[in-house]
C-alpha cells in the first residue's frame, strides 16, 4: 500500500500554537518538538490539517463538560510529574515562653503517563465525487462527538474511582405525597468529611440527569427555590448551598452524585493533540487521523467524595 505523506500537525497544550512535523518525525518517542517548525500560509498541505485540527477541537470544546470539575495542567511532553503538598496543621493555644514545634509540608509526586485517544477519518474518491455533501466535514464532526464523548467518559470513571463514599437516601421517595428524605443531609455528609475532616473546599456537586431531576422535585429543595429560576444550563447555582455549582452529566453513575473541591481533587493532564492528513493513491481515498494525549487521575483523596443508591 503507497501512502503520500503530509506533513503531521501538532497543537502544543502548552502554549496553544501550531506546530509542523517533518516526515519521518516521531515525538510521541522523543517526546521533544525539536524537529518542529512553526506554519506558515504558503504551507497549504499543513494549513488543511490545521483547519480540520481546528474544526475538531472547536466543536469538541462546546461539548467538554466534566473537564470544568478538573483542574487542567497543560503538559507537552507525554510523562510528567507533579508534587502535592499536604497541609501542615498549626499549633493551638500555645503558652508563653513555649516553642511550637516546627511543622513541614510533605510532599507527594503524582506520576502522569498521557494516553491517546484516536479517531481515524477516511473518505474514498467516489464518495466525494458523489456526494451532495460535505462527506469529510460531517465526519470530522462525529469525530469531534466521539472524542469529546470518550474523554469525559474516561474522567467520569477516574471520579467514580473515589475512596471517599457513603450509600445516600433515595432523593426520589416519597410518602402521602411528600417527600421523605432530604438531599441536604446526604450532601452535608460529604462535606464534613471533604472540608470537616480533610480541610478541603468541596464547590462543586456532579450528577446524572435522573439524580438532579429527584433533587430539583424534592419538597426539601423546593423550599429553598423560592424566587429562584430553575436552571437553565448544565452548570448551575445549587439553591440553599451558597458558592456551590451543580453540574449535569450523562457519564456519571445514574445513581450518584459526586461531591468534590475542583481544584484539588481532579487533575486532568492535557497533553498534545496531532493532526495529518494522508493519501492512499492505491485504493484511492484521502483521510485525516487525530490524535489527543491526556489522563485524568485523583490526586487528593480527601477532597472528592461519592454519594450513591441516591434514586430507585
Amino acid at each position: 500500500m503507497i501512502k503520500m505523506e503530509q506533513p503531521r500537525i501538532f497543537r502544543s497544550a502548552v502554549d496553544e500554537k501550531y506546530y509542523k512535523m517533518s516526515p519521518g518525525a516521531r515525538p510521541e518517542n522523543t517526546l521533544r518538538y525539536e524537529a518542529a517548525g512553526i506554519i506558515v500560509p504558503t504551507d497549504i498541505s499543513g494549513i488543511e490539517a490545521v483547519v480540520v485540527l481546528d474544526e475538531v477541537l472547536g466543536l469538541q470544546r462546546v461539548q467538554y463538560n466534566l473537564r470544568k470539575a478538573c483542574r487542567v495542567i497543560r503538559m507537552d511532553t507525554l510523562t510528567h510529574n507533579i508534587d502535592v503538598a499536604t497541609k501542615a496543621a498549626a499549633k493551638a493555644k500555645v503558652p508563653p515562653m513555649v516553642e511550637a514545634r516546627v511543622q513541614s509540608q510533605d510532599y507527594e509526586r503524582v506520576p502522569f503517563e498521557l494516553w491517546k485517544n484516536v479517531y481515524h477519518v477516511a473518505v474514498a474518491d467516489e464518495s466525494q465525487k458523489k456526494a451532495a455533501h460535505d462527506i469529510m466535514g460531517l465526519n470530522v464532526r462525529d469525530a469531534a462527538g466521539a472524542l469529546a464523548h470518550l474523554e469525559n467518559q474516561q474522567i467520569a470513571t477516574i471520579m467514580e474511582a473515589g475512596t471517599g463514599t457513603s450509600d445516600g437516601a433515595d432523593w426520589g421517595a416519597a410518602a402521602n405525597g411528600r417527600s421523605t428524605n432530604d438531599p441536604y443531609i446526604d450532601i452535608m455528609t460529604a462535606f464534613a468529611t471533604i472540608e470537616g475532616t480533610w480541610g478541603h473546599e468541596p464547590d462543586f456537586v456532579v450528577a446524572h440527569p435522573y439524580v438532579w431531576v429527584d433533587f430539583f422535585g424534592n419538597d426539601f429543595v423546593k423550599g429553598q427555590l423560592q424566587g429562584t429560576v430553575f436552571p437553565g444550563g448544565k452548570i448551575f447555582d445549587l439553591p440553599g448551598l451558597p458558592g456551590m455549582k451543580g453540574m449535569s452529566d450523562w457519564g456519571i453513575t445514574s445513581t450518584s452524585a459526586i461531591v468534590l473541591d475542583s481544584d484539588q481533587a481532579v487533575v486532568f493532564g492535557e497533553g498534545p493533540t496531532e493532526a495529518a492528513r494522508y493519501r492512499v493513491e492505491t485504493a484511492g481515498y484521502f483521510a485525516y487521523i487525530i490524535r489527543q494525549w491526556l489522563e485524568p487521575q485523583i490526586v487528593q483523596q480527601g477532597a472528592i467524595f461519592e454519594l450513591t443508591t441516591l434514586n430507585a
